[in-house]
Parts: C-alpha cells; structure tokens; sequence
C-alpha cells in the first residue's frame, strides 16, 4: 500500500473524512491493478518459457508466489475491510480498528511485493552482467 500511502494515517483520520481520504484512491489502484496484474501474469509466462533453461528460472518460479499471495491478501481480507469502509461507518472505535488492520495488510502485500522487486532487480543485473561477460 505504500505505493498508494496515506501520509494522514491514522492522526487525522476520523469518521467525517476517512471515506474521501481512502475510498477514491483504493478504487483506482483496484482499477490500476485489474489491469495490470494480467499483463504481470503474462510477463511471468514469458519469463519462465524463456528462463527454463537458464540459471535464472529461480526468478520467475519466485514470482509466481510473489503475485499471488498480494492478490490473495487483497481479496481475501483487504475487499472485506474496504467494502466495510464504502457501506459506511458510525463508530470511531471501530474506524481505527478497521484502519490499523487494513494498513497491517497493506503492508504485509507492501513487504511481499518489494521482495519481489528486489529480485526482479537482481534478474536484470545478473542478465546484464553475463551479456557483458559475453561481450567483454
């Protein structure tokens, strides 16, 4: 969720305003991810049919868990958490509580997906490097 950071939380977040603060922007990145998690997917075939034989297949089986347990976190307890945001609140305790559960998911998805990053990142300087071994 850090990608979609909420720098006002939890301080400021309240009953008369969490709904503006976090509603519009969780339903474009739902929407910015319907669309990109696919083509994620497809990159994620094309890597493992052309790493197969490489040292580097590690990667791209790495990244099949990588994808789906964020996926799997966000729809399995995160929608529940936002559909309760969007039904609309009437208790502050009950605001937090909802507020420091959905930002401990987001993290966890958050933490998965820099890991998986991290190792995308290595994918790419191992490939540079042996082309430069190759052409050096």
């Amino acid at each position: 969720m850090h990608y979609f950071w909420f720098p006002n939380y939890p301080m400021t977040l309240n009953l008369s305003n969490y709904y503006d603060a976090i509603i519009p922007q969780t339903d474009l990145a739902t929407k910015f991810f319907f669309v990109s998690i696919p083509l994620m997917a497809i990159a994620l075939v094309i890597m493992l049919i052309t790493e197969w034989k490489s040292g580097l297949r590690w990667v791209p089986l790495a990244w099949i868990p990588g994808l789906l347990a964020p996926v799997l976190i966000q729809q399995l307890y995160i929608e529940d958490v936002n559909n309760q945001f969007k039904a609309g609140l009437t208790d502050e305790g009950t605001l937090q509580a909802l507020l420091s559960e959905w930002m401990w998911l987001n993290d966890i998805r958050w933490i998965i997906l820099t890991l998986m990053w991290l190792i995308t990142m290595y994918f790419f300087i191992a490939k540079a490097k042996r082309k430069h071994q190759n052409n050096g």
